[in-house]
């Protein structure tokens, strides 16, 4: 095999796509004959990256520096949205010795193979990218089984051509493409094989997949599968089709991730959303009536777009309050180069960090809220890890849980009764110290 006795370590920064790449990528390399770093100090070391924001950016530089600082001999291989953006100028820089562009992640094992294969001819880095705006084509990347979590990301989407004003993700992963479903079904199967027992659809633009509800149905089916979600898919993308599907699909779980990004309809025009706050709480409405009203929707809030002003935050707030959303991902506006919000002006900082402070309470009130629903109930959930007796992880809509279990394995899916919510999780079985520390929760994605 190409990389017999190589070490690799992945670092996977991003959205539940980069997570599925970054997995796929591991898989890559280990056929290859590379096997996992113990200490990530590798021969090999992969930054699958993101650049949804400037403090994506940032993020990365730091990463990629610290990792030439700590390990100056490993071949350092950038791939992903952040890599399709590098100049000539940040390449040398960050010392990057590979840089692949999107479409592409395919080829990190022959490239890493032809690089210590060919160390006489190494140039200063090499560089692999097309024309993200003009391909079609589709990254042929294989999961076999999950490494780094207990569910497995499964990438069926990739590419937008929504372009809101503020989005610089349909510049770095191009044109919508839909992956074969015959391919993806077989996949799920490989994966769900392994004793995996949830599965997360992913996409650059979820609804954008030819004939969604036609996939669920079919990887929902696979026998040995425990549950199916989405990571997340776009308001406008829910129809009557899909809904059925999902209420007829028993694996399926019960939440559902709408970015909303602003409750305000001036606002919502001006980033082209492409639906008014009166569209998405039509959405939301069809989405109880079909599905019920105990079902979780989460949902993302943009704080400080240009032209927001008081009167648009406030109804932002009164709109998540008014659907009654359950978990809340606040962050602010970052201006991204080369797209349109970039050139416009955005409110005053203080005025935005207040905002900021105003919308993080709202939202720890709204989960609160609905996760308090549970209590006295019984629930599933999906252990991610055990330590002390303890058990967290998953309820399948979508809550954090933690309960006093010796003998549960990770990966089991188990029952308990939920007795209060601390610190934005349901707790069973705990006294007040051990259920007041989450601080080694691991970070859902």
């Amino acid at each position: 095999m190409m990389l017999m006795g190589k070490t690799y370590a992945i670092h996977t920064h991003g959205c539940r796509t980069n997570q599925y790449e970054g997995e796929a990528v591991a898989a890559l390399l280990e056929k290859a004959g590379a096997v996992p770093s113990l200490d990530n100090v590798a021969d090999i070391t992969v930054v699958v990256s993101c650049t949804i924001t400037g403090t994506a950016d940032r993020k990365c530089r730091k990463l990629l520096r610290r990792i030439r600082r700590e390990n100056p001999d490993t071949l350092l291989i950038a791939c992903g949205c952040y890599a399709q953006r590098l100049t000539g100028t940040e390449m040398d820089q960050l010392r990057i010795d590979i840089v692949i562009g999107n479409r592409l992640k395919y080829r990190v094992a022959e490239l890493a193979s032809e690089w210590f294969s060919d160390s006489v001819k190494r140039r200063r880095f090499s560089v692999i990218r097309d024309d993200i705006m003009q391909t079609a084509s589709w990254d042929p990347l294989q999961l076999d089984r999950p490494r780094l979590h207990t569910r497995a990301f499964l990438k069926v989407q990739d590419g937008c051509s929504h372009f809101c004003s503020y989005c610089i993700v349909p510049y770095v992963r191009g044109r919508p493409v839909s992956r074969n479903a015959d391919d993806a079904v077989a996949e799920a199967e490989k994966i769900v094989g392994s004793g995996c027992p949830e599965i997360v659809l992913t996409g650059v633009h979820l609804g954008l997949h030819e004939d969604l509800p036609l996939l669920v149905k079919r990887i929902g089916a696979i026998a040995g599968l425990k549950r199916l979600r989405f990571g997340s898919i776009e308001p406008f993308a829910v129809n009557e089709k899909l809904l059925d599907s999902i209420a007829e699909t028993e694996t399926f779980c019960r939440h559902l991730h709408l970015p909303l990004q602003s409750g305000d309809d001036g606002v919502l025009a001006v980033m082209r959303r492409g639906y008014s706050s009166e569209g998405f709480r039509e959405i939301t409405a069809k989405i109880r009536n079909k599905l019920g009203n105990d079902i979780h929707l989460s949902t993302d809030l943009m704080v400080g777009f240009p032209g927001e002003d008081e009167r648009a935050f406030e109804n932002s707030i009164r709109f998540i309050k008014d659907i009654g959303f359950g978990k809340v991902h606040v962050f602010n506006y970052s201006p991204r180069e080369g797209t349109d919000a970039a050139l416009m002006s955005c409110p005053r900082e203080n005025d935005v960090r207040e905002r900021m402070e105003l919308a993080l309470r709202t939202s720890e009130v709204l989960h609160r809220e609905y996760c308090s629903r549970w209590i006295g109930e019984d629930v599933e959930i999906l252990v991610e890890e055990t330590a002390g007796g303890v058990a967290r992880g998953l309820a399948r809509n979508y809550i954090r849980v933690a309960a006093l279990s010796e003998f549960a394995q990770k990966g089991e899916e188990i029952k308990v009764r939920a007795e209060r919510y601390v610190n934005g999780a349901l707790i069973s079985g705990l006294d007040t110290e051990k259920a007041s520390d989450n601080s080694d929760f691991p970070e859902f994605l």
